[in-house]
């Protein structure tokens, strides 16, 4: 098998040395993750307290062989809608939103379409993915090449049916977060990605962390390429309009910002402690294998072990993201640059990955 010879050429090039000791199952995982599906590459960094550890698998860039430095860019993908819940249920705290209030409340008018009632879809819905909205992008729908708003985001779902009477299923929909973007636009009169760098990007620190431009396709260096197979063959697929994923999915972070932004969060330096309940007030998810179950905008994963870790997952070409901590443990970030072969939650490498770090044999 082609196995072990990648698998040491992986622990060959690996770059950005450990703060501390490595928790050493992670760096198995992750080189198995991009050795068994032949993936470009992985970066995964753990942050426990004060002390922070980096790992690396493959390449940053399949054409130079450039590892992986400290504090890579990636595309976190839908790791934004933390985030942006994280923002809403501030609004919440200070008065000018309502978890249980209707979303026409705050967009009279804007919401319309084939079995779709905006009077009676609740804020906490959309954080929660129970709205019954259609999806406004799918597999079949090509990417806009020229940058859109969320408005224009919305615009694409309304031309599509409900997919449920609102709180009567949970359907994980990106729609939801646009239009929770445009509820922080209308509440603070700033544009979205502004509010939230303000609200929550700035005062943790996140210097790395922010949304692109929306004509910019690129990442600020140092950056990890994003690939996919393209009829068969690996196409590098980097360049890209984030402003398609919006604010559902067009953050930019690296995975040390990441563990910073989740360990405050669950630290409740982000949303008052009441809300961070409310956050984390949960249902299941239908394709969860009844390991992961949904709150306001963070997921709760339980681990074969009994651990339970909160955290959320993110998916955009080319980067294939997750973050993870229990109340009481290290937070991971972790980004696979290649779509992983997975069937389901439970079979990806990312769970994997969690299990070597919070379940050690």
């Amino acid at each position: 098998m082609r196995i072990a010879g990648v698998v040491a050429l992986i622990l060959a090039v690996l770059t950005a040395a450990p703060v501390h000791a490595q928790p050493p199952g992670v760096q198995t995982e992750l080189a198995r993750a991009v050795a068994e599906d032949d993936l470009a590459g992985g970066v995964a960094v753990v942050r426990d307290g004060p002390e922070l550890t980096r790992f690396a698998a493959g390449h940053s860039d399949v054409a130079t062989g450039a590892g992986f430095a400290p504090n890579t860019h990636v595309r976190v993908g839908s790791i934004t809608k933390t985030f942006v819940a994280a923002t809403i249920l501030q609004l919440v705290a200070e008065g000018a939103l309502e978890l249980e209030a209707p979303v026409e409340r705050y967009l009279p008018g804007r919401i319309r379409g084939d079995g779709i009632d905006p009077a009676k879809i609740t804020v906490r819905q959309l954080l929660r993915h129970q709205s019954g909205l259609p999806e406004y992008f799918d597999e079949i729908t090509a990417v806009p090449a020229e940058p859109v708003t969320g408005d224009r985001l919305l615009d694409m779902a309304l031309t599509r049916p409900a997919q449920f009477p609102p709180g009567t299923a949970m359907k994980y929909t990106n729609t939801n977060y646009v239009i929770a973007g445009l509820l922080i636009e209308k509440v603070t009169g700033l544009p979205a990605a502004v509010a939230v760098t303000a609200r929550v990007i700035l005062p943790l620190g996140l210097l790395d962390t922010y949304f692109p431009d929306p004509a910019d396709r690129g990442l600020r260096a140092p950056l990890a390429h994003g690939y996919e197979l393209v009829d068969g063959r690996r196409a590098d697929v980097t360049d890209f309009n984030a402003s398609a994923a919006g604010m559902a999915g067009s953050l930019v972070s690296t995975n040390e910002d990441v563990t910073t932004f989740l360990t405050a969060l669950l630290d409740g330096r982000v949303v008052p402690a009441p809300l961070l309940e409310q956050m984390m007030q949960t249902v299941p998810m239908p394709d969860g294998d009844g390991v992961l179950r949904y709150g306001l905008g963070l997921a709760r994963a339980s681990l074969p072990c009994g651990v339970t870790a909160w955290g959320h997952g993110g998916d955009v070409p080319g980067y294939h993201s997750f973050m993870a901590k229990p109340l009481d443990g290290p937070a991971v970030a972790m980004t696979l640059t290649q779509e992983p072969a997975a069937a389901s939650p439970v079979e990806d490498p990312r769970a994997a990955i969690l299990d070597a770090l919070y379940c050690p044999a």
